[in-house]
């Protein structure tokens, strides 16, 4: 018993402290912890029966302080609700005889916690120097064992008094098992498997092949041998014919690591009969992570079709066992029986419950509409039915959740059928998923303020810092001694960079926010490629490092991407395999085409081919610790030792980009060697190659026109320039093509050019093509000029919104030839005579 060995380790630690000669203070504060640790109630009674010191556990379960309790009389605590004559038996009569008294069991009825049932322990102790004696009890409270105890006892009764024949008997064993959760395990006297439940094989995912027949310690390749499972098998069961909640601890190669019950019972049989041992197995793993007590129960019974008796007994040992609520009905769903689980769970007695209609069970309470879908409209077109749910408000226990499992028994010719159902109540389950849900959605709520709040700020800041930069850069211009142009010139440095910060936190709140969209099109990766080197080179040179390209192929390649998205990654990672290379080093940039394909599309469920792309520096790496927090924002790794600027957001922005496109991004590093950023994307074909494939043969129909012109055309990919150079050069020769890739120049370009049209992308290296639309809106010379807009984004809000704004049409990437040039010739009237 608990209580007596940890009374016993008081009293074995009280002298020691004695032998050792500690301190009376620190003798006391021992003593007392261990008081205030065991969790059975403590009483410490001086010589008079008086109260000298109570554990914290007394007072929490008998709801008394202490004020109350230090120095009463035992029998006057609580208004003399401990006046009990087999107390004052134990305390004035037994206990004077005998220095220790064991299991001294007391039944009496408390005004604060009801009637209860007690053990109690005494023992008459020596105090500190044998100035006097004290009294310890330990009072331990086993009302709810003995109902347990009474309700088995009676349902034994109940399952005795029912005379039901073998094969009967042994189809409602065979349903039981199958219908309960508990995976269920039933050895020979070798502890051989004789029988195993289906819960056994879907749990611990094995076959009844590698399992009826084997060793239990063999099973799952040696996996069940387990020195916690040997010791109840071989060295407790032996000594006792049942034993109860024998928790189990181990590592499974199959399922992970878990903890499990393990109730185990020898099972009698006939004369000349072997025994055989019944082990049902719990897994509590869940519930002793969420500390919740949801105990769900499954028993398993390995059946042996022998005996009436013996199928009997096996069957009453499953109902004994079993945790979940079970009722068994006849034909009219009326009930012949239900467990003692059922009982104890929904608060009604046999009495009212064996032969009454389901619904008429409780005052009505199970008249459920779902229940009885279940019963009369389901079961009856099938033999089994698990896990239906149905939510219905007890009047006994609550508002409940319960997952109900129903099977029909097949029985002996002539006989009824009966229909077994199984009750799980998962509302707590229910609750939490709930509050999990509902935890989940404050997150992105919370999120997206926060996104919202740094984009409004990040806005605010740009007015102050157009001011700032503004009149440094006039100040620049003028004449100022060396140390104010040397103020000046750091003034703009810190702008400058502050601007980029507040870019990067922008960008970072709209893709946070979901705002961020990406234009995906073919991009000619070895052009972005040279147009991001171009940028960094300066940068480069002024560090004494080399860019090197190197690839395997003279041919294209094209990607899925964004044009600009892209060319800003590439920015940032060449920017930082400069910034932090070392003096004199290199970057070298590999393109790689990579076959056969390496992972599957998400987009559309297809295997692409993709292209990566190695960023390779000469710096002095990065540690392993710090990979992980590399594409974090904010973070940046060894700021603290160098004076590089920088916000710790280039590369989480470059990270979610690149992912939003459908791509990856990693990082391989190597201390005092170097570091290698690397990309992949989608491999995709080219606009040119599609559309010389795909428009071929439709195109051959198309009858030149002779119309002259002049069309302006606003667009960064050079890829998408050549292909409306060759479709106008094959198919209307005499207009003419103007390009320029910033929107911010479209104004100045339209009234130097006059072009009759101008095509226009949305997503342009300066601003984005809906403010481009407003500036030749608001300038008189083009405002009656026709504007296309030509991209890849298909979102009908834009369209809607851009043609609003003044756009003539909106044509979608990738070009349909045909109806291309029917919309330019809409727009181009000027027809070439012959």
């Amino acid at each position: 018993m608990r209580l007596n060995n940890e009374a016993k380790t008081i009293t074995t630690t009280r002298k020691s402290m004695r032998l050792k000669s500690k301190p009376i203070e620190e003798t006391y504060n021992f003593a007392e912890s261990i008081v205030n640790t065991v969790r059975e109630p403590l009483l410490i009674l001086d010589s008079d029966l008086r109260v000298v010191k109570a554990s914290r556990s007394f007072y929490d379960f008998f709801k008394v302080s202490s004020k109350e309790t230090i120095g009463t009389l035992i029998y006057d605590l609580g208004n003399k609700q401990w006046n009990i004559p087999k107390l004052r038996e134990l305390l004035e009569t037994i206990l004077p005889e005998k220095t220790t008294f064991d299991n001294y069991e007391v039944e009496h009825n408390f005004s604060t916690i009801g009637k209860r049932i007690m053990l109690l322990n005494a023992r008459q102790i020596e105090q500190a120097f044998g100035k006097k004696k004290i009294i310890l009890l330990a009072i331990e409270d086993i009302t709810e064992r003995k109902q347990i105890e009474f309700g088995l006892e009676k349902t034994r009764k109940e399952l005795a008094a029912i005379k039901i024949s073998a094969d009967e008997v042994s189809i409602f064993a065979e349903n039981l098992i199958n219908t309960v959760r508990e995976p269920l395990l039933a050895l020979d006297k070798n502890l051989r498997v004789v029988k195993a439940s289906r819960s056994f094989y879907d749990f611990f995912k094995v076959s009844s092949e590698e399992t009826i027949g084997t060793l239990i310690y063999d099973l799952g390749n040696q996996q069940w041998n387990i020195p916690k499972l040997r010791e109840l098998l071989e060295t407790i069961l032996p000594q006792k014919t049942s034993f109860d909640n024998y928790e189990v601890e181990h590592n499974f190669t199959t399922i992970g690591k878990r903890i499990m019950l393990l109730n185990a019972r020898k099972i009698k049989r006939g004369l000349g009969k072997e025994q055989i041992i019944l082990l049902a197995i719990e897994d509590i793993t869940q519930r002793k992570k969420i500390e919740k007590g949801l105990e769900r129960t499954s028993i398993e019974l390995a059946l042996i079709k022998k005996s009436a008796d013996e199928v009997s007994e096996l069957a009453e040992n499953i109902i004994n066992t079993v945790r979940e609520p079970l009722l068994l009905l006849d034909k009219e769903l009326r009930v012949v029986k239900a467990s003692r689980s059922f009982y104890d769970f929904f608060m009604v007695n046999s009495h009212e419950t064996i032969g009454s209609l389901i619904y008429d069970l409780g005052n009505r309470q199970w008249d459920i509409p779902k229940l009885r879908e279940l019963l009369e409209t389901i079961l009856p077109e099938k033999t089994t039915f698990d896990n239906y749910e149905v939510e219905h408000n007890f009047s006994t226990i609550g508002k409940r959740i319960m997952l109900l499992n129903a099977r029909k028994l097949q029985r002996g010719l002539g006989k009824e059928r009966k229909i077994l159902l199984a009750i799980e109540d998962i509302t707590e389950r229910k609750e939490i998923e709930k509050q999990l849900e509902k935890a989940k959605i404050e997150a992105v709520q919370a999120n997206a303020a926060k996104s919202e709040f740094i984009s409004r700020m990040s806005h605010e800041l740009r007015t102050p810092m157009n001011s700032i930069l503004g009149f440094a850069q006039l100040l620049g211009m003028g004449e100022l001694n060396p140390s104010d142009k040397k103020g000046v010139n750091q003034i703009l440095k810190s702008g400058k960079h502050l601007l980029e910060l507040i870019n990067e936190v922008l960008d970072i709140a709209k893709i946070e926010a979901g705002r961020m969209t990406v234009s995906q099109e073919p991009v000619d990766i070895f052009g972005v490629i040279l147009e991001a080197i171009d940028i960094v080179h300066p940068l480069a040179v002024e560090n004494s490092i080399v860019i090197k390209l190197k690839s395997k192929t003279n041919k294209k390649l094209f990607v899925a991407a964004d044009h600009q998205r892209l060319k800003q990654i590439l920015l940032n990672l060449l920017n930082n395999a400069v910034k932090y290379n070392k003096h004199g080093g290199s970057v070298t940039v590999e393109c790689l085409f990579q076959k056969p394909p390496s992972r599957i599309d998400k987009r559309n469920n297809e295997k692409r081919n993709v292209i990566r792309i190695n960023i390779v520096d000469t710096g002095k790496g990065i540690a392993e610790e710090f990979i992980d927090k590399l594409f974090k924002p904010f973070a940046r790794i060894g700021a603290e030792q160098t004076q590089i600027e920088g916000t710790g957001l280039g590369l989480a922005i470059s990270k979610k980009l690149v992912e939003a496109m459908g791509g990856r991004v990693g990082v391989e590093s190597k201390i005092d060697i170097g570091t290698t950023f690397w990309i992949e994307l989608p491999q995709t074909e080219g606009q040119k190659n599609r559309y010389e494939r795909i428009n071929k043969a439709a195109l051959t129909e198309i009858v030149p026109v002779n119309k002259s012109g002049i069309i302006l055309y606003i667009e960064d990919n050079l890829s998408n320039i050549q292909l409306v150079e060759q479709i106008l050069e094959t198919h209307r020769k005499s207009i003419k093509l103007i390009a320029n890739m910033y929107g911010k120049n479209a104004v100045q370009c339209a009234i130097d050019y006059k072009p009759d049209l101008i095509l226009l992308d949305l997503d342009l290296p300066d601003i984005h093509g809906s403010e481009v639309i407003n500036l030749l809106q608001a300038e008189s010379k083009t405002v009656e000029i026709p504007v296309i807009i030509l991209s890849a984004d298909a979102m009908t809000n834009q369209i809607k919104q851009l043609l609003e704004a003044g756009a003539q049409n909106y044509l979608v990437k990738p070009i349909n030839v045909e109806e291309f040039l029917k919309v330019i010739d809409g727009f181009i009237n000027k027809e070439i005579k012959d």
